[in-house]
């Protein structure tokens, strides 16, 4: 085979290493501004980022939010409502600025003429007050005076704007309700059920632990347990009554 002469091997190399040399040209012309656009969106990025850790951050130690609670009744004067911002119950409170004391000795005269309980609050603060009623003495009066003021967290007193009273799904108020009912010796055996059904409202539904309010049978039996340990039961509502200190 006729071989090509050097000068025209040199040529062609000459040629194609041009036609490299062009290509790679080109290319780089077009890397180039995508590099440069990846580059901005990385720091764009890293810079969005960091602004957002420092709006999470708080400026200082003076955004923190201040304790504010009162071991009494207050009326915010210009709602008419009523709080129990009770460190029994909350850790914070939000200040209520303008507010005035209630006399926790008058206060269902004063509510009744001035204003009305905090609905959303309402469970807490009927809870409250009825084992108030029993910090002296547990007895037959201060059990029937704490059961009727329980009584008012199931009535219409305590429903929202929509016509719904959270209360009445408050297992809770159920049976401490239960326990003032027992314990009175003034409301006879046979009397027991009737008396707990006109005091409270039965929630929709009821949980395994919440059975013995299902029907009349059940009940008793919840019933003749409590008496069975009646002296316990009422250390339990003496000692839950001690942990509210209201003034």
């Amino acid at each position: 085979m006729e071989q090509l002469p050097e000068h025209s091997k040199k040529s062609f190399d000459r040629r194609r290493f041009i036609g490299q040399g062009i290509k790679l040209t080109l290319l780089a012309g077009l890397v180039s501004p995508l590099e440069q656009a990846c580059n901005t969106k990385g720091k764009d990025s890293k810079e969005a980022n960091v602004s957002v850790k420092k709006k999470r951050q708080p400026a200082n130690n003076n955004n923190k939010r201040s304790r504010w609670i009162r071991e009494n009744l207050v009326i915010n004067t210009k709602t008419n409502v009523v709080h129990l911002p009770t460190s029994s119950v909350y850790i914070y409170y939000d200040e209520i600025k303008n507010s005035n004391d209630v006399n926790i000795h008058d206060w269902e005269n004063q509510v009744q003429r001035q204003g009305r309980l905090n609905k959303d609050k309402s469970g807490n603060i009927l809870e409250i007050l009825s084992l108030h009623k029993l910090q002296k003495e547990i007895n037959n009066d201060s059990l029937d005076s704490a059961a009727n003021t329980l009584a008012k967290a199931f009535s219409i007193e305590c429903e929202n704007s929509k016509g719904i009273n959270h209360n009445i799904s408050n297992y809770r108020l159920h049976e401490l309700m239960l326990q003032l009912v027992v314990l009175n010796s003034d409301i006879s055996i046979n009397n027991k059920w009737g008396t707990f059904n006109e005091l409270v409202k039965m929630p929709q539904r009821l949980g395994k632990r919440q059975n013995w309010m299902s029907n009349e049978n059940n009940f008793n039996e919840r019933v003749k347990y409590i008496q069975d340990r009646k002296e316990e039961y009422k250390n339990r509502l003496a000692q839950r009554a001690a942990q509210h200190n209201l003034t």
